[in-house]
């Protein structure tokens, strides 16, 4: 007799993002998400405490793929310009498949302390690496910063508009989206000196 494969808290997860987008975190209940899943109670709670902590879950696996392409990509920027034009086509190629979650992530995180979290902490770090890259402008005379770390955050709000913009209010489409954070950055961002 052959054993039934036990269920990941992959499927889990890809389960409830397909779910939660088509009906919206607070529409699903979470024996719809069991349900839906194709799961068993025990089955899924062996697995997470809570419907939030699978949100929670979804939330922390975007961040940290936006993270570490943010820090591939950058690596390699040529000047501010260029890390402006590469991270906004970061965001959007990151963020545009996932506009659901996206929209969940934006306009539901008051309501789900544990997203609250993750969502504070994800910003938190790109603020400290924003704030190290104009440092290091800065020390290099590559630009003009007094508080790198304030700047790092009033880009990191103007990007987050941007992209609730795009993500809840339907304010803009996908190929108005990078666009656009970029003149956002470019408008919020010291000039580097011509050379």
């Amino acid at each position: 007799m052959r054993k039934k494969p036990r269920p990941s808290a992959d499927r889990i997860l890809v389960a409830a993002e397909a779910l939660f987008s088509a009906r919206g975190y607070a529409e699903v209940s979470l024996r719809q998400l069991i349900a839906h899943a194709r799961v068993s109670t025990t089955a899924f709670y062996a697995r997470f405490d809570s419907k939030a902590a699978v949100l929670q879950a979804l939330a922390g696996a975007m961040f940290v793929d936006l993270h570490r392409a943010a820090a591939d990509a950058l690596r390699s920027v040529r000047d501010l310009d260029d890390g402006i034009v590469r991270g906004a086509e970061l965001l959007v190629d990151q963020l545009g498949a996932r506009r659901a979650l996206v929209r969940m992530i934006l306009a539901e995180a008051g309501g789900v302390p544990e997203l609250h979290a993750i969502r504070r902490a994800s910003y938190a770090g790109l603020v400290a690496f924003l704030a190290a890259h104009l440092r290091g402008l800065t020390a290099r005379r590559r630009v003009r910063v007094a508080d790198p770390e304030a700047l790092a955050f009033g880009l990191v709000g103007a990007l987050e508009l941007q992209v609730t913009r795009w993500a809840v209010w339907d304010e803009l489409d996908r190929d108005e989206l990078a666009p656009m954070l970029v003149r956002v950055a470019r408008a919020t961002l010291p000039k580097e000196p011509r050379r």
